[in-house]
């Protein structure tokens, strides 16, 4: 990408082609800023200059690069203190990790808002979405009172649900991971010059000159290009076309179709808030068909490895939905996966407290974890909501043998 800082190729053709992505972009100017490499010949028209090895090249200064793209961090996120609330029901210190996961939003790579390596495979990239989605998906505090950090948690876990969907289709992931590899990282952009390499010359300041920031570098740095038109107006089309074609599958309730469709939109406007909030709205419905076929999968038998991921994949897609909660303990019981089955049903349990069947599945697997006194107790709750039923006869019985099978 350095090589085409030449005075022709714009700021826009550069996040362009390959696929960067604009905050990778942005990483990569601020640490060629902060070594020399690429400097700015005139604060005040934002003309910049690139110091490659052999040669210098100038810039034009022209219109804004596009607004969505957010400017690099200048540090480590700070966290506003006020925004922390002892008496939400959440703690403080997951109140300070969700308010510095929301900060650090506008600048993350993908592969930095899952927390993994470029090259991470997909089970990596799955086994982060299912961690991340335990702390931030909104719907895990359903009923509590968490203030504003609702609608935190709901602009994290979109940002997450993206970060997610995109690695993990194969053509995306691609694109991004090979633009990602061709950005040098900061040792390479810290190491000395070429023995070749001609110094840059000191310019004269004018007289009251004040140095500018580096955020303010790094803006000046992006006006200093422009992406010709024609090449926008084509990309945008596209882009346009695949969100038209998203929008109608997803009317005609054809998720799976939408939700593709809305990716190669997305790719072709990477920086386009609007086609990302619309896919975020629907990925939620194909989570949901995704939860559902996932559970049938494991009742029906299709599935018969891997069957904790398959559970726990379809919980991490509906988290506040009783049904697959409930549905999640009945085969994790099956299987005799007894913690995750005492986990399942206790959600469903918190979810719909009136329901009997999630009540005696809650039961089943206390009794089974040898938590004898608990399973009792829960036991009495079921036994007031389905009373007379031969199934909580027989709990009862196994419950006072303390049999574990």
């Amino acid at each position: 990408m350095l090589s085409r800082i030449d005075g022709h190729t714009s700021w826009g053709v550069l996040r362009q082609i390959g696929g960067l992505m604009p905050e990778e972009v942005d990483l990569a100017l601020e640490s060629w800023l902060q070594t020399g490499l690429v400097v700015l010949d005139d604060p005040a028209t934002g003309a910049a200059e690139a110091e490659t090895g052999s040669s210098a090249a100038e810039a034009d200064a022209a219109q804004s690069a596009p607004t969505e793209a957010p400017a690099a961090p200048a540090g480590p996120p700070q966290i506003d203190d006020s925004a922390i609330d002892a008496s939400l029901d959440l703690d403080v210190d997951l109140q300070k990790r969700i308010l510095t996961m929301d900060a650090t939003l506008g600048q993350a790579t993908y592969h930095e808002i899952l927390g993994i390596e470029r090259g991470a495979d997909n089970k990596q990239i799955k086994r982060a979405y299912f961690k991340l989605s335990k702390v931030y998906h909104p719907d895990r505090y359903f009923r509590r009172n968490i203030g504003e950090h609702a609608t935190r948690l709901d602009r994290i876990f979109k940002h997450v649900m993206e970060a997610y969907e995109l690695l993990s289709d194969p053509a995306t992931r691609t694109e991004i991971e090979r633009s990602m590899a061709q950005a040098p990282t900061s040792s390479e952009t810290s190491a000395a010059p070429a023995a070749d390499a001609k110094p840059a010359e000191k310019k004269q300041r004018p007289a009251g000159y004040k140095k500018p920031t580096r955020m303010e570098n790094l803006q000046r740095l992006r006006n200093a290009f422009k992406m010709p038109e024609k090449m926008q107006e084509e990309r945008r089309f596209k882009s346009r076309q695949f969100f038209e074609a998203a929008r109608s599958a997803a009317e005609g309730k054809r998720w799976l179709e939408a939700a593709a469709s809305a990716r190669l939109a997305i790719a072709f406007d990477p920086w386009n808030r609007e086609l990302k909030q619309e896919f975020a709205s629907i990925q939620m419905e194909v989570n949901a068909v995704r939860a559902v076929d996932l559970i049938r999968s494991v009742e029906d038998g299709s599935e018969t490895e891997g069957i904790a991921d398959l559970l726990e994949e379809a919980v991490s897609y509906r988290p506040a939905d009783p049904d697959i909660n409930g549905r999640a303990a009945q085969q994790a019981l099956r299987y005799g996966m007894l913690k995750p089955a005492l986990e399942y049903a206790k959600s469903a349990c918190e979810l719909e407290p009136e329901s009997g069947p999630y009540h005696l599945a809650q039961c089943r697997a206390l009794r089974r974890l040898g938590k004898l006194e608990a399973a009792k107790r829960v036991l009495t709750v079921a036994g007031k909501l389905l009373p007379g039923d031969p199934e909580i006869a027989e709990e009862r019985k196994l419950v006072r043998l303390g049999r574990k099978r």
